[in-house]
């Protein structure tokens, strides 16, 4: 239902704020990391949770919760500076007045879960990054709906300040009576992100970032750039479907899986979704990406703020599914040590490390754990539980990347999303592995599974290669596709890679070319091949280059290539 098609009576009220402090102050990692990945500087994504309010509360009660709140935390009654050029800041005001919308919806406002539809972007220079939202049935308030921007709050962040409001429209003596701006209110919490950002400044702090881009460095170094790098099943631009899964029986596997092993349900899906994909797409080594929330870090269990970053995980394939879940837990948490962090130095590492391999970093896998967050994104009855299992494919969504698991529920049933694109994961495909993921958790519920014998339980054969792919360090890459961006970035419709066979079975690839321009060099080569790639799979760049004045008369041929004389030669890096 859309808000044109619902008769809403509203109002506008300003509720007075009053906090303990003003003040201007650098932005914290988390946020910070917020304005980059937005599609634009200043505006950017929200999102809505809600929640239902405590009976017998009045319309007054709402209105000094809220004002109760905005003061307690700064980030509710802050705006930001950002934009080209402008150093991030974020600005606190100690008092002035927020907006809250009441809408009066009889007997459908037990149901409303939006205030505008879709959300309006924020203004984050001018607006404070939350709007509120109470809806009435004959003026007595049902449900209170609040509108985040990422910028102050995760879902977890959005559902700590949710669970506040709720708590204190059902206590008086948590707030002020009439929530005048001059009366006291409660205490503030003891860490706000203006003190996150303060601490990030010193010594410890920067030293924990420098182990955790030590971390970073060596996966980036050591595992494969890209888990999917499979032929593609079509051409054209990327589109995102998504396929689900909701089973009852699946949950019950689950549950006796996790507590036979010692580990948490959420890593069990991991497992099994990681296995799957380097089963199928015949992959010995891949890097998972899982969304993490960092509420394990000294003062952040009640934090209000954006926190949520990437744990970067080494996954490799044991011998045995029970083997293999036990490792992949402990380096799921490893990984957590090393989840929080000034994203424009990641991103440095990512830039710097993926032009000496030759390939940047494909986000292959991403994991978000959303069992523990009353998160809905793809379900709005997630909680519902089914009998036996559901799985329905195709469907819409807006979430990008070749992969990406969602788990919204592992008990009493399992609900996981899982987006993929069409070009690299079909929708049949994507269905069948989620039906393979039913079979191999049951069957790894009464004995553990053997990994040779996994595609037993698959219900898709193997990807298919053909000659024109070569498998270097655990890397699969497609020499067609490869040589391909060669001839783009060179000019050189005969440019040529060749397999170079070294000593111990080390393999690499040379580049050959004429390039268009005699001016440039293996520098000016490797500098176009990296932005001409653009994540395309199984693409990568030469490990060294040849560059000649003119191609050999026969172009088709390695050796003649060899055998031509060259005016440079070199890595490129």
């Amino acid at each position: 239902m859309t808000a044109a098609e619902t008769p809403t009576l509203h109002r506008t009220v300003r509720v007075p704020f009053a906090g303990h402090r003003a003040g201007r102050w650098p932005l914290p990692h988390g946020q910070s990391n917020v304005f980059d990945w937005m599609p634009h500087e200043g505006t950017g994504a929200v999102f809505v949770v809600h929640a239902d309010l405590p009976a017998g509360r009045t319309v007054d009660d709402v209105l000094d919760a809220a004002g109760a709140l905005v003061s307690r935390h700064e980030g509710l009654r802050t705006v930001y500076e950002v934009g080209p050029g402008v150093e991030r800041a974020q600005v606190v005001s100690r008092s002035g007045h927020v907006e809250v919308t009441l809408l009066e919806l009889g007997p459908q406002a037990r149901d409303r879960t939006w205030i505008t539809d879709p959300p309006r972007p924020f203004d984050h220079g001018a607006d404070f990054p939350v709007r509120m939202a109470v809806t009435t049935d004959a003026g007595v308030p049902v449900r209170a709906v609040f509108e985040f921007s990422h910028t102050v709050a995760d879902l977890v962040g959005a559902n700590i300040v949710l669970d506040e409001f709720v708590g204190l429209v059902a206590s008086p003596a948590d707030r002020t009576a009439g929530g005048h701006a001059d009366q006291h209110r409660a205490d503030p919490p003891a860490w706000q992100p203006a003190d996150q950002a303060e601490y990030e400044q010193t010594p410890e702090a920067r030293r924990r970032m420098t182990r955790t881009l030590d971390y970073w460095r060596r996966q980036l170094e050591t595992m494969p750039p890209c888990l999917v790098s499979t032929p593609a099943r079509r051409e054209g631009e990327p589109e995102h479907r998504l396929a689900t899964l909701r089973s009852t029986p699946v949950a019950a596997a689950l549950a006796e899986i996790a507590k036979r092993a010692r580990v948490t349900p959420a890593s069990v899906l991991v497992t099994t979704t990681a296995t799957l994909l380097c089963w199928w797409t015949d992959t010995d080594r891949a890097m998972l990406e899982a969304l993490y929330s960092n509420r394990a870090l000294p003062r952040m269990q009640n934090f209000v703020g954006s926190i949520a970053q990437s744990a970067l995980v080494p996954f490799a394939p044991a011998p045995s599914f029970h083997e293999t879940l036990r490792q992949t837990h402990l380096n799921i948490f490893n990984a957590y040590q090393y989840a929080y962090f000034d994203a424009t130095a990641v991103e440095e590492l990512v830039q710097s490390i993926g032009s000496q391999r030759g390939c940047q970093r494909h986000r292959d896998l991403v994991i978000n754990d959303m069992s523990t967050s009353r998160g809905g994104v793809f379900d709005g009855r997630a909680g519902v539980p089914v009998r036996g299992t559901e799985v329905e494919s195709g469907l819409e969504t807006q979430t990008t990347g070749p992969v990406q698991l969602v788990i919204l529920r592992t008990r009493p049933t399992v609900v996981v999303g899982l987006t993929h694109d069409v070009r690299h994961v079909t929708t049949d495909e994507a269905a069948e592995l989620l039906w393979s993921m039913e079979r191999i958790l049951l069957t790894a519920a009464e004995r553990d599974i053997d990994y040779s014998m996994l595609g037993d339980l698959v219900g898709l054969d193997r990807v298919m290669r053909g000659d024109n792919w070569v498998e270097i360090d655990s890397a699969w890459i497609d020499l067609a596709l490869s040589e391909r961006v060669l001839r783009e970035a060179t000019g050189d419709p005969y440019a040529r890679i060749v397999l170079r066979n070294g000593p111990v079975g080390a393999r690499s690839l040379v580049g050959y070319a004429a390039p268009a321009d005699p001016r440039v060099d293996p520098r000016d080569v490797h500098r176009a091949i990296m932005a001409t790639l653009g994540g395309r799979h199984g693409a990568t760049a030469p490990d060294s280059y040849v560059l000649c004045a003119h191609p050999p008369r026969h172009p088709e041929d390695p050796a003649a290539w060899q055998a031509q004389p060259f005016r440079a030669a070199g890595t490129g890096r």
